[in-house]
C-alpha cells in the first residue's frame, strides 16, 4: 500500500498555494521522500479568475479588480476560484504512480479518466451521483460540478488537480471575466446558470473545507488503496514556500509569462474540444516564423510546448514544414497535447493566421 501525505488547508493565499505546488513538484522523485506523493485540499479567499497554463492575458493588466488574476500549473479552461470552491492537488513521480513503475504505462488520454476516480468515489460517498463524461468536467446529471487537468513537469512529476464548487457553481466566470478582462483577450465558452451546479445545492447544506478533504480522502483510499497520512507543514517547509513564492511572483512574471503582445501581428483561433487553440506569431521577411505564442485551453506538458515554440522560430511559414516539426515533438512518448482534437490542428491554426 502506497501513503501519501495528505495536507488540508481552509484558507491559503493563491501565490503560497501555487508555490506549495512547485515545491511538491520539485522533491517528489527524491530518494530520500518516504511518502510516494503529496496530497492537498485547500480553499482561497477572494474571487480569483483561475486561469489554464496557457491563457494569454491582457496587456496591461487590470489595476484594482476586485478578482484577481490566477495561474494554474495545469492546463484547461478558465474558471472562477476562490471563496465557495475548493482545490485538490496530488502530485506524483510520474503519470503512471499509482498503476505502474513504469511511467509510459498511462498513456496521456487516460490520466484524468484513472485519477479522477477517487473524486468521483469520494461523492458517491456522500450521496452525490456523479459522472466523468471525458475531457475535463465532472457532472451531475449534466450540471457541471467540477473541473480536472493535470500537469507534467520536466522530469516527469504528476500534478492532478480537480477545483470543486462547494457553495458557489461556475456560472459566475462572465461576471469575473468582465471585472478583469473588457477587451476580451482571454477567450472562454460562456458557462450558463442552469447547467452548473454546486455540493451545497446537491446536499442541502454547506461543507466546510474539512468536509471536503475528509470525502476526498475517503474516496481516494478506497479506489486506489492508499493511506493518507496527514500531514503539517514544518517551518523549513514554510519558509521553503514563501521563498518560492516570492520568486514566482517578482513582476507577477508567472501571470505575464503568456500576455498579449502587439508586435506578434498575426493571429488566428481555432475551436477545439476543450474551448479555443490560438496562435500570435511574427513573420520574418514574409517567409519564417520569427516568434511564436500557442494559446487556449488545451493540457500538455510544459516541455513540449516550449519546444515546439521554440523549433518553430525560423521555420519556413508553411504547412508541411510547421506540421513536420509538431509531429516529430509529438511522436516523443513525454510529450502530449490533449483537447485540440488531431494534431494536425496545431499547424492548420498557424497557417490559417498566414493572412492577417
Amino acid at each position: 500500500m502506497q501513503t501519501l501525505d495528505f495536507i488540508v488547508q481552509p484558507r491559503i493565499a493563491a501565490r503560497l498555494s501555487l508555490a506549495e505546488d512547485s515545491h511538491f513538484l520539485h522533491v517528489v522523485g527524491r530518494r530520500s521522500r518516504l511518502r510516494a506523493g503529496t496530497a492537498r485540499v485547500y480553499a482561497c479567499p477572494g474571487d480569483l479568475l483561475s486561469l489554464g497554463r496557457y491563457h494569454v492575458v491582457p496587456n496591461p493588466l487590470p489595476v484594482g479588480s476586485s478578482v484577481q488574476l490566477h495561474r494554474r500549473h495545469s492546463g484547461g479552461r478558465a474558471i472562477p476560484f476562490g471563496d465557495g470552491f475548493v482545490g485538490f492537488a496530488m502530485v506524483l513521480p510520474h503519470r503512471s504512480a499509482l498503476f505502474s513503475t513504469n511511467p509510459f504505462a498511462l498513456a496521456p488520454y487516460q490520466v484524468m479518466n484513472r485519477y479522477v476516480r477517487g473524486l468521483l468515489d469520494g461523492l458517491k460517498l456522500v450521496n452525490v451521483a456523479a459522472f466523468y463524461p471525458g475531457r475535463d468536467f465532472v457532472t451531475v446529471d449534466r450540471r457541471v460540478l467540477a473541473l480536472v487537468s493535470f500537469a507534467v513537469d520536466p522530469a516527469g512529476a504528476l500534478l492532478f488537480e480537480a477545483v470543486i464548487a462547494n457553495r458557489r457553481n461556475f456560472s459566475v466566470l462572465p461576471h469575473m471575466l468582465d471585472e478583469v478582462d473588457k477587451r476580451g483577450v482571454i477567450k472562454s465558452e460562456m458557462l450558463l446558470p442552469e447547467n452548473m451546479t454546486c455540493l451545497a445545492e446537491e446536499l442541502r447544506t454547506d461543507l466546510s473545507t474539512e468536509d471536503v478533504a475528509d470525502m476526498l480522502r475517503r474516496g481516494y483510499e478506497k479506489q486506489f488503496v492508499l493511506e493518507f497520512d496527514h500531514h503539517e507543514l514544518t517551518p523549513l517547509e514554510q519558509r521553503k514556500m514563501e521563498a518560492t513564492a516570492g520568486h514566482e511572483s517578482q513582476g507577477e512574471h508567472w501571470i505575464r509569462q503568456r500576455q498579449y503582445r502587439a508586435e506578434l501581428d498575426h493571429h488566428a483561433i481555432s475551436r477545439v474540444q476543450l474551448g479555443v487553440l490560438e496562435a500570435y506569431f511574427a513573420l520574418e521577411q514574409d517567409r519564417f516564423i520569427k516568434e511564436i505564442v500557442l494559446a487556449g485551453d488545451f493540457i500538455a506538458n510544459e516541455g513540449a510546448i516550449e519546444r515546439l515554440e521554440s523549433e518553430l522560430r525560423l521555420c519556413p511559414a508553411e504547412w508541411r514544414a510547421i506540421d513536420a516539426i509538431a509531429s516529430q515533438i509529438f511522436a516523443q512518448p513525454e510529450n502530449f497535447i490533449l483537447g485540440i482534437g488531431p494534431l494536425r490542428t496545431i499547424t492548420d491554426t498557424i497557417v490559417k493566421g498566414l493572412v492577417r
